[in-house]
């Protein structure tokens, strides 16, 4: 291979790496199941808050960044987290609110497993 074919492939090469690294799978964002419901609670959150929370971490989150793995932060690093980014997103307290304990649920839940 030639230098300049090299340098040709590059600029291609670069966009697949920056995109690779921003790739968000759902994963990190589970449904709001019956199951996941009952984990909420232990999290004082509702159905309707766990939805609310879901919806704006699908939402407002990825808008910034991809969606973290959330089972890689304990409760009190993610609770700093989540206060920096909701002012960062203009959340007000409900949603900051229900963001954090859906965090907290979805955390709870990966690991009991």
């Amino acid at each position: 291979m030639r230098v300049r074919d090299i340098w040709s492939v590059a600029p291609l090469a670069l966009c697949a790496l920056l995109l690779g690294g921003c790739e968000t799978t759902l994963s990190s964002a589970p449904p709001i199941t019956a199951s996941f419901i009952r984990a909420g609670a232990h999290q004082d959150a509702d159905a309707h808050t766990l939805a609310q929370g879901r919806s704006l971490f699908l939402n407002r989150c990825i808008q910034c960044h991809a969606l973290p793995e959330v089972s890689r932060f304990d409760p009190p690093r993610l609770t700093t987290i989540v206060a920096k980014m909701s002012r960062r997103a203009n959340m007000n307290p409900e949603q900051h609110d229900a963001v954090l304990k859906y965090l907290l649920t979805i955390r709870s839940q990966e690991t009991s497993r």
